[in-house]
């Protein structure tokens, strides 16, 4: 279920239009991080993994609109960097990585 929802996350940043091919690019390679860091905490904690990767795809679907709701692209953000709050200590890369990706998400509308 984790892999079938970063496909979809991959997926919705591939297939963006309101992207530029560097705006892709990075936030690809960010999702390739994320999967990484998601795939070791599913070894441990497979639902706060599904959850990460859920908002993660929510938040991509939002801030990859054509014509995205600031506020709901930042409730969204929210969302997901308050899911991995809990994990500062035992997975500090997995939060490094969501606040990144959020950050590069949250770039796209500026």
């Amino acid at each position: 279920m984790i892999e079938k929802t970063v496909v979809k996350i991959e997926e919705t940043v591939t297939g963006a239009t309101a992207l530029s091919d560097e705006k892709r690019a990075q936030l690809l390679q960010l999702i390739s991080d994320l999967k990484r860091e998601i795939t070791k905490l599913s070894e441990t904690d497979k639902d706060s993994a599904l959850d990460i990767a859920r908002k993660t795809h929510a938040s991509a679907e939002h801030a990859t609109r054509k014509e995205s709701d600031d506020h709901q692209v930042s409730s969204s953000l929210d969302d997901l960097k308050s899911s991995v709050d809990m994990f500062e200590i035992s997975h500090p890369d997995l939060v490094l990585t969501v606040n990144n990706l959020c950050n590069a998400l949250a770039d796209i509308g500026i």
